[in-house]
């Protein structure tokens, strides 16, 4: 359980970094659904430090926390977490960061 803890983790933080600003038309879902007008109205740069940063402090936290609940409670609250965690984090994100794709009309 701790691996697959660590492994969900180090996928978080990859994500992190796969995302550039020259791929984000194929990876992005929203953008690349865009038009190009409506892409080059959307501050790409700022959402990507901030995608950066969120799938960091994502994927430490989540191998942390969950290594944590392992040892310290049972093993059940630890799969909740798993499941719960990144549920509830992609859910902030996407609330917090919605105004940033407000530009497109198809929103």
């Amino acid at each position: 359980m701790i691996y697959l803890l660590i492994g969900i983790g180090i996928l978080f933080v990859s994500i992190g970094f796969l995302v550039t600003e020259n791929n984000a038309r194929y990876l992005l879902s929203g953008y690349n659904m865009m038009s190009k007008e409506d892409q080059k109205k959307v501050a790409l740069k700022p959402y990507l430090q901030k995608f950066r940063k969120f799938h960091l402090f994502l994927g430490f936290s989540f191998s942390f926390l969950g290594i944590a609940l392992i040892y310290f409670t049972e093993e059940l609250a630890a799969q909740v977490f798993m499941v719960a965690y990144p549920i509830l984090a992609y859910i902030y994100f996407v609330t917090t960061n919605l105004k940033t794709f407000k530009t497109s009309k198809k929103l």
